[in-house]
Order: structure tokens, then C-alpha cells, then sequence
């Protein structure tokens, strides 16, 4: 299913009737607060869909509010009625008939609070619809329920639709920068909630079974064991037949590096340096150290078995198959991909620290230290995925060997009973070697990996009168976001170093863009502010942030330039090509909350008017796309201005 185009028809269908929309929000409102029917109608949720609504603007945020107030006073007030008239006969009606006890649950809340409970049973999901029948019931008086409803009710509307007002905003202005790294925040979160959920799920569930729980510990490990075991062989079995797996592993490699961003990559690349050799050597070490020094040889034995285990399979099956890596990083065995070795130890180290340690938690918290060994895991794998370094199956694969061989030593180990572990010394001392240890090994290490986990492009190169007469063709038309979805138009391309045409423009009044500090964030949240105060967002396409990003004042408005790299060079002279593109920005509120940033898409006026502010020396030629590549932006006629120095250039290609 398309969701853009799912999400696109809602908004447009919400803005073309918005009268509608409001009675929907009071009759959801009212439905969310009605006797049972609130047990069925998933109001929260909805409620928060509402707000996020408001937060991108498309409904008034206090009319919305007002509409969800209204309604939820309406609906305790209806429940309200209902008991105060019925009193005990209620009781016999359906559904109270046949589920007695959804009337004694409100009876209890509504004794242990008193009057109260009408305040908060507005917060509480169970009792929720059924608070204000008991209070009728119970013949609370309607002057005091009208008081309390009516206060509850504000705090209930502002307490449902302020969180979806903000993620809206927040959506906004992710958007504004960029959709491909809201995206990839969804899909980290969406892993991370995930892994946790069901892993507490899981032992939740054993929990409740008291003593068994423990002889179940085993089995489930077994299980475990038999299901990873099934995932690397099925895994191995693609890799060796090229099977649709391995298919796939192209296209979720290009997705990836569609998402590249400067700032995640910065992040990525640290979590892969904490799941490096040298992490996971210190990890080892201190590990093994303590439980030496507390005595414990057996956990020792296969602390020491897992490790070098682990090492020695991901070696193993990187000489057998010798499968390359998706770019050439590496040296020796290391340049082989599969097995993804940071995500086999990663899962290995902390894998069986988990196992180690789960009788030394309470029953009901063993579910933490395997959602913190697999979340952790997760990152570190997923890390390996966005940079580029390792195939979806390489990881897959990593990730099942890891547990398989983790879970084996853990049966084995968990066989026999098992003495305290030093529990808390062990996860003090791991996180002072990852406080201490990672944070000067991210220091020596960064700036050196974030050069070698470039994205690598072909780089392709044409003559500087191949690029003036047709090769400009072949550099993007648009600033294209995610799902191919066309941004602005890049009507511009310079031939050269940036800093050149940067220099030139800060004699003509440009300014660059400063970096975003706390002042400026505080000013989104200002009605009135002007677009100067506003942070000059970065944007980015193809997973390429600006180079080059500058504004010019204009009053009101402001004009913004930005210039973004490309794969193309100048053939004698090495000079790069850069597309950039030219906009008017303004301050527009949003739903009253949130005040952004806003291009006006005049992106032929705009080009006009740079263009009669570049320096002498600074040469200029015209080209056009055609109608059909610009017929989807209605501010642009397709011009396309080519700037060069002349000073800089026409030596070196003539």
C-alpha cells in the first residue's frame, strides 16, 4: 500500500471538509468518554493522530481542542446521567448483566478516591467509561460532577492532543530537513521497541508461572538454538545458491545509502567503533578478569570458550567462503563479508553475559538483560548495515551464528546450578570501560573512520564544453527526498571549489549559515518571530548534505542559497561539479505552535535575483530543461543558470 499517497488523500480530504472533521473529533471524544462504548473505541490513540493533525496544520489546533473538550464533557456527562437515573437497575442491564465485574471495579476506584475518581478515572483506561455511571450511582452530587468533569475534561484534551500537536511539529520540521532521516529514526525506534517489548513479553509471561519459570529457562534456550541454527543454515544456503536473499541484498544496500546523512553517520559510526576488536578485547578481558578474580573458573571456562569461539567461527567462515564485501575496507580474512564479524561478537559477548547473569535477576526483570544484550546487538548490526560495510546477509548471518553459539554454551553452562554472580561489579566495570575506554577510542578513531566509511561513488568526468553545451543534462534536475519524492528544483550547477563562490557572495552581502544553538531552537517556538531569528535548516538530497549553505536579507524574507556535491568532475582541471538551488524563505506559523522556515517556491524570481548579484568575474551561461522535467514545480520555467570563475577555469580547460 502507498502511505504517501494513503497519508496525502487524508490531509486533503481533512482540509477540503473541515466541518466535518470537528464533528468527528467531538463525536470521537464523546465515544472515548461514553459508558462501555469507551472500552471499545481506541480514543487515545486516535486522539493523538488528531493532535498531530493540528501540529502540521492541517485543522485548527483550538478548535480541535474545543471540539475534543465538548465531547468529552458531553460523554461523562451522558454516562453520568445514566447512573444517576438508573441506579442499581443499571445492573442489570447488558453488558454489567453478564460482566458484573466492570461495575465492582468502579465501585472500588470510585471508594478509595471518593470524588476524586471522577478527576481521575478520566486518566485511567479500565475505568475510565464506567467512573462517572458509578458516580451517578452513587448519587454524587451533579453540581460537584459538572465542576470535576468539566476540569477533567481540559486536562484530558490538552493531555491527548498537546503530545500529537508536537509530534506533528516535529514532523514538520523533520520534514523540513529532511524525510529520509525522520525515516531512519522510525525504523532504529521501531527496532529498539521491538526487541524490548517482546523480550519482556516472554519472560513476563514465565514469570507468572512462579518455579516453573526456572525449569522453563532451558527449554526456551533450546528453542532459541534450534531457531537460530535454522536461520544461519537458511541464510548459508542463500549464500552459497545466490538465492532471493542474496537478490535482495542489492536493493537493501541502495535503500541504505539513500538514507545517509552527515549527522547519523557520525552516530553510526560511532556504535560500530564500540563494537570493534578493541572494544570487544577490553570487554573480554574485564570480564574474564573479574570472574577470576571472584573465583568463579567454571563461568570463567566458558566466558573464555564463548569469546574465542565466536572469533575463531567468524574467521572460519570468512576463509571458506571468501564472499566480498559491498566496498573494499579491509585486509586479509577481514576483507571477506560473511560472516559480519562486529555483529557475531557483539551478539556473542553480550549474549552470554546475559545468560550468565539472568538467575542473578528476579524473575520478573530477567526479560532486561537479554533486551539489552539483543538491542544492543541490533544497533551494532544495524550500524554495519547503514555504513555500507556488510550485506543484509552477512549480518543475518552474523547475528544467528552469534546466538546459536551462544545459547549452546549457555545450555550447557546453565545444566548445573550456578553460584551468585558478581553482578554488580560486572556491570560497573563494563560501563566504566565503555564510558572511559570507548569514549578515547571514538576520539582516536573518528575522524579516520569517517573517512573510511565514505560513501563511495564512480566518480564520472566530461570536458568543460561537453558540460556547457550538453553533460549539464546528466547532473540532477531536482533535490529528490525519499520515496522519489521531487523537492525543489536545483537550478543551478557551479564548476569549482565552493569556497570560491562563497567568497564572491560575502562581498555582495550573503552570510553563511551559522550553527543552530539553543537561542534559535527556542524561536521556533515564538509566534511572531522574524525569518532571520529562524536557523537556516540544512537540507539534503540523495543522502548528500549542502556544502555550501548561505542567505541573503531581505526585510521579511530572506534569499537562501544551497549547494550540494555531485559525482561529476571537469575532465582537465579535476574541478568538481556541484548542484545548488535558490529559494525565498519566510516565517509561517504552524498550528499556532510551531513558527518554520518556509521556501515560497519562486524558484525562477529567486534565480533572477542571484544572478544579478554574482561579481564580474564570475561567468554565467543559460540552459533549459525541457516542459516535461519541469512541469511538476509551477514556480519554475526549467531555466538553469551554469556559473564558473573565469579566472579559475579557463586556463586550466583551455
Amino acid at each position: 500500500m502507498d502511505w504517501t499517497y494513503f497519508w496525502n488523500h487524508i490531509l486533503q480530504w481533512v482540509t477540503l471538509h473541515p466541518i466535518t472533521a470537528y464533528l468527528a473529533i467531538f463525536l470521537i471524544a464523546l465515544s472515548e468518554s461514553l459508558a462501555i462504548v469507551g472500552l471499545l473505541v481506541p480514543g487515545t490513540v486516535m486522539m493523538v493522530g488528531i493532535g498531530a493533525l493540528a501540529g502540521i496544520g492541517a485543522i485548527s489546533l483550538k478548535i480541535t481542542l474545543l471540539a475534543a473538550l465538548f465531547g468529552a464533557i458531553a460523554g461523562d456527562g451522558i454516562s453520568y446521567w445514566l447512573g444517576y437515573h438508573y441506579h442499581q437497575r443499571i445492573r442489570e442491564f447488558w453488558p454489567f448483566r453478564n460482566h458484573p465485574r466492570l461495575l465492582s471495579h468502579g465501585e472500588e476506584f470510585f471508594h478509595r478516591h471518593g470524588g476524586k475518581s471522577v478527576f481521575l478515572g478520566r486518566f485511567v483506561g479500565p475505568v475510565r467509561p464506567i467512573i462517572p455511571v458509578i458516580a451517578g450511582m452513587l448519587d454524587m452530587s451533579p453540581k460537584h460532577f459538572v465542576f470535576v468533569n468539566v476540569l477533567s475534561a481540559i486536562g484530558w484534551a490538552f493531555a491527548y492532543i498537546i503530545p500529537g500537536v508536537i509530534l506533528g511539529s516535529s514532523l514538520t520540521l523533520i520534514g523540513v530537513v529532511s524525510t529520509r532521516l525522520s525515516l531512519l529514526l522510525l525504523l532504529l525506534l521501531l527496532l529498539l521497541w521491538l526487541t524490548f517489548w517482546l523480550s519482556k513479553k516472554v519472560f513476563v509471561v514465565l514469570s507468572r508461572l512462579g518455579p516453573k519459570s526456572e525449569r522453563l529457562l532451558l527449554p526456551l534456550l533450546c528453542l532459541s538454538l534450534v531457531v537460530a541454527g535454522w536461520v544461519f543454515l537458511g541464510v548459508l544456503e542463500d549464500v552459497l545458491t545466490m538465492d532471493p536473499l542474496v537478490r535482495a541484498d542489492q536493493s537493501i544496500y541502495q535503500f541504505l545509502q539513500s538514507l545517509r546523512t552527515t549527522w547519523v553517520d557520525q552516530l553510526m559510526v560511532a556504535v560500530t567503533e564500540m563494537g570493534d576488536a578493541v572494544m570487544n578485547i577490553f570487554t573480554a578481558a574485564t570480564i574474564l578478569l573479574i570472574l577470576l578474580f571472584k573465583r568463579n573458573f567454571r563461568a570463567a571456562i566458558y566466558w573464555l570458550l564463548a569469546v574465542s569461539g565466536g572469533a575463531l567461527l567468524v574467521e572460519l567462515f570468512k576463509w571458506l567462503l571468501h564472499r566480498p564485501r559491498p566496498i573494499d575496507i579491509y585486509q586479509g580474512i577481514s576483507s571477506w563479508g560473511f560472516p559480519s564479524g562486529h555483529t557475531t561478537m557483539s551478539v556473542v559477548l553480550f549474549g552470554f553475559l546475559a545468560i550468565l547473569l539472568v538467575r542473578s535477576f528476579p524473575p520478573r526483570w530477567s526479560w532486561i538483560p537479554f533486551a539489552v544484550a539483543i538491542g544492543t546487538s541490533l544497533l551494532i548490526a544495524f550500524s554495519r548495515l547503514y555504513l555500507g560495510v556488510h550485506w543484509l546477509s552477512d549480518v543475518l548471518g552474523g547475528f544467528s551464528l552469534g546466538w546459536a553459539w551462544a545459547t549452546l554454551l549457555g545450555i550447557f553452562y546453565l545444566r548445573k546450578p550456578t553460584g551468585p554472580q558478581p553482578t554488580k561489579l560486572l556491570l560497573i566495570s563494563l560501563t566504566v570501560v565503555y564510558l572511559l575506554v570507548g569514549a578515547w577510542h571514538i576520539q582516536q578513531r573518528h575522524r579516520q573512520d569517517m573517512s573510511r566509511y565514505l560513501v563511495q561513488h564512480q566518480v564520472q568526468r566530461f570536458s568543460f564544453s561537453d558540460w556547457q553545451t550538453k553533460s549539464w543534462q546528466q547532473l540532477p534536475a531536482w533535490r529528490i527526498d525519499f520515496g522519489g519524492e521531487m523537492e525543489q528544483p536545483l537550478t543551478l550547477q557551479w564548476a569549482g571549489n565552493p569556497e570560491i563562490l562563497a567568497t564572491k557572495l560575502r562581498q555582495q552581502g550573503w552570510v553563511d549559515a551559522a550553527g543552530i544553538d539553543y537561542k534559535q531552537l527556542l524561536n521556533f517556538f515564538v509566534p511572531d518571530v522574524s525569518v532571520q531569528q529562524l536557523p537556516l535548516l540544512p537540507q539534503l538530497t540523495s543522502g548528500q548534505h549542502e556544502q555550501l549553505r548561505m542567505a541573503l536579507d531581505q526585510g521579511e524574507q530572506r534569499l537562501v542559497l544551497r549547494l550540494w556535491p555531485t559525482r561529476f568532475q571537469l575532465d582537465k582541471s579535476a574541478a568538481p561539479l556541484w548542484v545548488g538551488s535558490v529559494e525565498t524563505e519566510q516565517a509561517i506559523a504552524t498550528a499556532g505552535l510551531l513558527t518554520l522556515p518556509r521556501g515560497r517556491r519562486n524558484f525562477t524570481a529567486a534565480l533572477q535575483q542571484l544572478e544579478q548579484r554574482l561579481v564580474a568575474d564570475l561567468r554565467v551561461a543559460e540552459v533549459r530543461r525541457s516542459q516535461q522535467e519541469s512541469e511538476d514545480s509551477p514556480g519554475w520555467t526549467g531555466r538553469i543558470i551554469l556559473i564558473w570563475d573565469a579566472s579559475e577555469l579557463s586556463v586550466k580547460e583551455h
